[in-house]
C-alpha cells in the first residue's frame, strides 16, 4: 500500500467576482496530480460568462502557459477539474464576460503525491 499524501490551498476565496483576476503562484513540484474545486454561488448580469484557466511554467511565475482550462461557466454550481503531470508551480486565473456580469465563487485545489 503505498503512502499518499494531500494538501489542500485555497486559490480563491468566497467573493464576488466582476472582473479578470488571478490567485497567486503556489510551488507544488512535490505533487503529481490535482483536484480543482470550483464552487460557483451566485451569478447575475446579462449572458453572464466565467472563464477559468489554470497556469504553470517552467519556474515559478516564469512564462506562465495554460495548463488545463475549465468548461465556461454560466449559472451557480459546482465544477470538478482533474489535473494530472502538474508541475513546478500552478496558479489559477479568471475572467468574468457579459454585461454587468458578476460570479461568487471560491476554488480549492487539493494536490495528490
Amino acid at each position: 500500500m503505498s503512502d499518499r499524501r494531500t494538501h489542500t490551498i485555497v486559490l480563491a476565496p468566497p467573493a464576488a467576482r466582476v472582473a479578470a483576476g488571478g490567485s497567486t503562484a503556489f510551488e507544488v513540484s512535490r505533487f503529481t496530480e490535482a483536484l480543482l474545486f470550483i464552487d460557483v454561488t451566485a451569478v447575475s448580469g446579462v449572458a453572464p460568462v466565467l472563464d477559468l484557466e489554470v497556469q504553470t511554467g517552467p519556474a515559478d511565475n516564469e512564462a506562465a502557459f495554460v495548463h488545463t482550462e475549465s468548461a465556461e461557466i454560466t449559472s451557480a454550481g459546482k465544477t470538478l477539474v482533474k489535473l494530472t503531470n502538474i508541475g513546478p508551480w500552478l496558479r489559477l486565473a479568471w475572467s468574468v464576460g457579459g454585461e454587468e456580469s458578476s460570479f461568487t465563487f471560491e476554488a480549492k485545489l487539493t494536490l495528490k503525491t
